[in-house]
């Protein structure tokens, strides 16, 4: 079969891999300016394609037939050729319902405000309609049926629901945010459809004012799933999204320690790193070879705020670094930009161990004694559980820390 993606741009895709898990076929990438498609759809040199960016409702037009339920939404983004009749089929609006419902997020009787007017945003008003929420779509140009940014948050304290469904945080433009939380008081859930980076920036802001959040990649495969049926014809019974997604998350995930001096993240990271086969970065050691002398002595002739200014720099190398083991410094989370950059592909863990385990060590410029790392626990614990997505209690033997890691990362069972 020829299966391809069309759109543009498609550099941050990650379409191919996943197809293949499910098809066991080829299944590439066809970035074409919008000039292209009439010349592209005539030739109807494909079995089978999925749309995305910007073309879900401009492509419509050059089909012979359009699914009632595509129809209804007004947007197509599967597109299967059968003896040269193209018909179209929306199953983005499947994989956001089903990300919502395996995720447990509560819809029924909610309001949720979606935030552009594209194909992924019909899609998106769509699946909340169906799960029993009112959806409001937020434009820059609102029209009839659609609300502004201004009258949005002039309405904030009625909406308990916000989808981003737009492209803005989506890579490379990771550090956007369309809207502003803070300016929000009744949000329940985030829903960001970005799918590349893993977290975006608007998950991050969430994540840290308490909001419950979801990345757009479950709903990338879970559509990618669905489109492979139509274009196999098959139910596909056997084909499992989640392992789908453990897959991938395998070759892409980066697995971040956080955690006080002392508390076994080197020697973890170490052994994550040999059993998963992923790259081992010690952050502290980067930069030692990066000053050319240790971290006191930087701390001693440069100050704190030269160190740290150099480990955000370092945290933001990072971001784009994918299938690592990343062993922090114990002050990483001092600086929420260094935790938004590591979480942008990496899955965090705070290894947490007992107080009276901890100890002061003389190579450490803010934790020589106990009384030193005791005031250090004391000011860090808060922020260590804020940024963590799993707590990993290392009081026993490190191989079951790093059981414990590889279970939560969902990477064994």
């Amino acid at each position: 079969m020829k299966l391809e993606l069309i759109g543009f741009p498609l550099d941050h895709s990650w379409s191919p891999e996943i197809h293949r898990y499910f098809l066991n076929e080829e299944y590439t990438l066809h970035a074409m300016p919008e000039e292209a498609l009439e010349g592209y759809f005539q030739a109807r040199d494909f079995d089978g394609i999925n749309v995305t960016i910007p073309y879900k409702e401009k492509v419509m037009p050059y089909l012979d037939n359009i699914d009632p339920q595509a129809a209804k939404i007004g947007a197509v983004n599967c597109i299967v050729n059968r003896d040269g009749v193209l018909t179209g089929y929306n199953t983005d609006a499947i994989g956001f319902m089903d990300m919502l419902r395996n995720n447990g997020i509560e819809t029924q009787g909610r309001k949720a405000a979606v935030l552009g007017s594209g194909g992924g945003s019909k899609a998106c008003c769509a699946a909340l309609a169906d799960l029993g929420a009112e959806p409001v779509t937020v434009s820059r140009s609102p029209k009839e049926g659609s609300i502004s940014y201004d009258e949005l948050y002039q309405r904030e304290a009625e909406f308990q629901i916000l989808v981003n469904a737009t492209p803005l945080g989506m890579y490379p433009g990771n550090d956007t945010v369309p809207v502003d939380l803070e300016r929000f008081s009744a949000l329940e859930a985030v829903v960001d459809i970005v799918a590349n980076p893993l977290c975006t920036a608007l998950q991050f802001e969430a994540k840290i004012r308490g909001i419950r959040s979801l990345g757009g990649f479950e709903m990338l495969v879970n559509q990618a799933l669905a489109s492979d049926r139509i274009f196999t014809g098959t139910d596909m019974a056997d084909a499992s999204a989640e392992a789908c997604m453990r897959e991938i998350l395998k070759k892409r995930r980066s697995i971040i320690l956080i955690g006080m001096p002392t508390c076994g993240k080197t020697t973890l990271a170490e052994m994550v790193a040999e059993s998963t086969g992923r790259t081992l970065v010690e952050m502290d050691k980067e930069l030692e070879e990066e000053f050319g002398c240790s971290i006191r002595e930087v701390f001693a002739e440069k100050g704190e705020g030269y160190f740290r200014a150099a480990e955000t720099a370092l945290a933001e190398r990072l971001r784009a670094a994918e299938n690592c083991v990343v062993s922090c410094g114990g002050g990483i989370i001092k600086n929420a930009v260094n935790m938004r950059y590591l979480r942008e592909r990496g899955m965090v863990f705070w290894i947490s161990r007992d107080p009276d385990k901890l100890y002061g060590t003389a190579d450490r410029p803010l934790s020589t004694t106990r009384d030193q790392i005791m005031q250090l626990y004391r000011e860090r614990r808060d922020l260590y559980a804020l940024y963590s997505d799993a707590v990993i209690e290392n009081n026993g033997t490190l191989p079951e820390a790093v059981e414990k890691i590889l279970k939560q990362a969902g990477e064994i069972e």
